[in-house]
């Protein structure tokens, strides 16, 4: 293997730096001297030598004591150099007696050390510990997005509610026994309070022991489990007709579902945020900015388009909520599928939060057959 000038340079500097020559001047200043003189291809005699390097005053082909011992010294240096200091060098710096140029070789101490290596034996574990850092690599859990963070990396065990529909067991219109939807009845005790005004119907009908989910609480439910998994997280999934208010107050939540359920939601929602009210289906907008509340109705007779609110606000304790409201799927869609896509979620901290973790955002949505959506953000009031 053939060494390079600039190679060469470095070897000779390490050595002129060392603790071992630290008080020979003599010896760095010769050694300098030597190896210019045989990069340059200058012949070295002792005369020569004693001349340029030493003063004399005249070429002599007498043997020169002066050059010989500081050569010797020189030599004896770069021993104790290799011994010790450099002993782990890879080329060794050698001027061969009865010579005065500089030449290296390699170390064959460090080329024997590699060699003692039994690669047979080695390999396997060699390959082991790669297999071990990529496994290890792949358990890390990937950097969560600021907006998330709470939710996939929170102690506190993280539920997504889904907000379902309850329902009544009896007669239906075809005068079969069935399971009934009325809007106005969303829970236990709206049933009852409806059977104390139509006591008739005390025997006929009674709450139904299952509830209705749309195709959007499967789908959500989807796109939730690959997003946590992602960030290796997990949550567990409840139901909004059978939860209760002590329930939603332990942890973080995610809500994704209708508002005409008159889910318990509506009440967290209204509670943590300053700007912003859902009351009969409409979304009260109260800020600075406006001279009087902007009132938008959520409740849309149209099932491809409708308004769809999110927001994040902070709940009891320190607790977070994640909520998404619309009156049909494809509000509740097209923002779930809006904000676990990484770059509209980039964008939109970006654009609209600056730096804020708290907001309600208010967006127009277009569908057709609740797939093909079109998302148009209307506003976003974060806090």
């Amino acid at each position: 293997m053939k060494l390079s000038n600039q190679k060469k340079e470095e070897v000779v500097a390490r050595i002129t730096k060392s603790n071992t020559f630290k008080n020979a001047p003599t010896s760095i200043a010769l050694l300098l001297y030597l190896f210019e003189a045989t990069q340059k291809n200058t012949p070295l005699k002792e005369s020569i030598i004693d001349i340029d390097f030493f003063g004399g005053f005249e070429i002599s082909n007498k043997n020169n004591p002066r050059v010989r011992v500081n050569v010797y010294n020189l030599r004896k240096k770069l021993d104790a150099f290799y011994t010790d200091e450099g002993k782990n060098e890879e080329w060794i710096l050698q001027i061969l007696k009865g010579q005065y140029n500089t030449s290296f070789i390699q170390n064959e101490n460090k080329k024997n050390k590699l060699k003692k290596i039994n690669w047979k034996i080695a390999f396997p574990y060699f390959g082991l510990v790669c297999i071990l850092l990529f496994l290890l690599i792949n358990s890390l859990p990937n950097k969560s997005p600021e907006l998330w963070k709470p939710f996939l990396e929170n102690h506190t065990k993280t539920k997504l509610f889904i907000g379902d529909h309850f329902g009544i067991s009896g007669k239906t219109i075809t005068n079969k026994p069935g399971w009934t939807r009325d809007f106005n009845i969303n829970s236990s005790e709206d049933f009852y309070t409806y059977i104390d005004k139509n006591p008739e119907l005390k025997n006929k009908i009674k709450p139904s022991t299952y509830s209705y989910s749309t195709r959007m609480s499967a789908l959500a439910t989807q796109k939730f489990q690959s997003f946590f998994q992602f960030y290796k997280s997990s949550f567990d999934i409840r139901f909004s007709t059978q939860t209760s208010i002590p329930e939603i107050k332990e942890g973080n939540i995610i809500y994704v579902g209708p508002t005409k359920n008159k889910n318990l939601f509506l009440k967290f929602f209204n509670e943590g945020n300053p700007y912003c009210k859902i009351i009969n289906d409409d979304l009260i907008i109260s800020k600075p900015i406006y001279k009087k509340d902007s009132i938008i109705s959520i409740k849309s007779p149209k099932i491809a388009e409708e308004y769809a609110v999110v927001s994040r606000y902070k709940s009891i304790g320190n607790t977070e909520h994640f909520v998404f409201f619309s009156q049909h799927d494809i509000g509740v869609s097209a923002t779930v599928d809006y904000f676990l896509n990484k770059d509209s979620l980039q964008v939109f901290s970006d654009k609209y939060l600056k730096g804020k973790k708290h907001f309600t955002a208010i967006f127009k949505v277009k569908g057709v057959n609740r797939t093909e959506t079109d998302l148009k953000i209307l506003d976003v009031i974060p806090f």
